[in-house]
């Protein structure tokens, strides 16, 4: 094989493994819960180190798509006059789905 052929083959491997791992699927986990009552949560955050992901509660209920994997605190923000409600150690593993429970905000 020539040096230019070699030459060709070779950066043809090259972009066929940068196309390929931009369609690589990166690892996510879900996370659904509730808040009770139901209309004081206004929005919901996982928080984990400098990464943080914020929804809507709707109707007493949140869910988070696309969370990468790891440990996270949650924090349901809640409409006066009830307190901010806390869960830490919500675990996200790669693929899976994550139940965080039922909130209880308080006055």
């Amino acid at each position: 094989m020539t040096t230019r052929k070699f030459f060709m083959v070779a950066m043809a491997l090259v972009v066929a493994g940068l196309i390929a791992s931009a369609f690589m699927a990166r690892p996510v986990g879900s996370v659904k819960g509730t808040v009770d009552p139901r209309e004081a949560g206004l929005n919901a955050f996982l928080f984990s180190g400098k990464d943080t992901v914020s929804v809507s509660v709707v109707s007493g209920t949140f869910q988070f798509f696309n969370v990468k994997p790891g440990n996270y605190d949650l924090l349901i923000e809640a409409a006066p006059p009830y307190q901010n409600g806390v869960r830490s150690g919500i675990r996200v593993a790669d693929g899976q789905f994550t139940d965080a429970g039922e909130i209880r905000l308080l006055k």
